[in-house]
């Protein structure tokens, strides 16, 4: 994990114009798991699989250990064989498919779970009661979806690369609206930019709780630049960025800690 822990929280704004100046390389959070055809995702479900699926060197590499006596569920692999072209030179044509059992869930799965971080002061439990938010099961195929949201729900991979910053990203959707079925309409349509919003927030949520070891903060301006590709967010999308993530960090402190924060802010605007 990149970036150095800082002394004090920087200023939102300067994190905002971090995240969409300074160039980033993404990394690989989103594409460690092989991407599965619609084909074989609708197999492996008919198999009863509802979860990160892997092969077993795959896992291997991810320091997981499939279980003994766990059997391989199959899915379509293409067949191919060597002929020549018109210019007498080898190529490879696909010839058909097969059912090949390679695939396990993660559920069949043993490796060493890592303790859930959070920060001090904030708390998941106490920021989804405040905010009226629910985290359910995950229960898609592709291992390379970090965490995806619902209505007032959302789920984050067990996987994730980054399972506080995706908690960040998927509260920040359900926060700002794009999950309402208001909104389903316009998020589709603009997904750029309410993926803009929902990384910008995450983004200075991680600063603000003093979480830049739990992310890649390169790899997160790479996400925001890839979505808006190009685009300009508006005034109204940017305060949306900085009311959301707000809302999220109030909403997991203990009530003491506000209190000292709003009368420190007072005394200072006294002063």
């Amino acid at each position: 994990m990149t970036g150095e822990r800082l002394t004090t929280p920087p200023h939102w704004s300067d994190l905002l114009r971090t995240a969409l100046e300074l160039p980033g390389q993404a990394g690989n959070t989103y594409s460690r798991f092989r991407r599965l055809s619609l084909g074989n995702q609708a197999l492996l479900m008919i198999q009863g699989v509802m979860e990160p699926v892997n092969t077993y060197k795959g896992w291997l590499t991810l320091d997981r250990q499939v279980r003994r006596g766990c059997k391989a569920k199959v899915i379509y692999v293409p067949m191919f064989r060597k002929e020549k072209d018109e210019d007498g030179q080898d190529e490879r044509r696909l010839t058909g498919f097969k059912l090949v059992a390679s695939m396990f869930g993660v559920s069949e799965t043993e490796g060493e779970d890592l303790p859930e971080y959070e920060p001090p002061h904030w708390s998941k439990e106490r920021a989804l009661d405040k905010l009226g938010i629910t985290q359910i099961g995950y229960e898609l195929i592709d291992g390379n979806t970090q965490g995806y949201s619902v209505g007032r729900q959302f789920a984050v991979n067990p996987l994730a690369v980054y399972p506080f910053k995706t908690l960040q990203h998927e509260l920040s959707h359900i926060v700002a609206g794009h999950t309402s079925v208001e909104e389903l309409a316009e998020y589709r349509t603009h997904r750029g930019i309410k993926e803009f919003e929902a990384e910008g927030s995450a983004y200075l949520i991680m600063n603000e709780l003093g979480s830049v070891d739990q992310f890649d903060s390169a790899e997160s301006r790479a996400y925001i630049q890839h979505w808006l590709s190009n685009q300009e967010p508006d005034e109204k999308s940017v305060r949306r960025v900085f009311a959301t993530a707000d809302r999220i960090v109030r909403a997991g402190m203990p009530e003491e800690v506000e209190q000292a924060e709003q009368s420190e802010v007072a005394n200072h605007v006294a002063a």
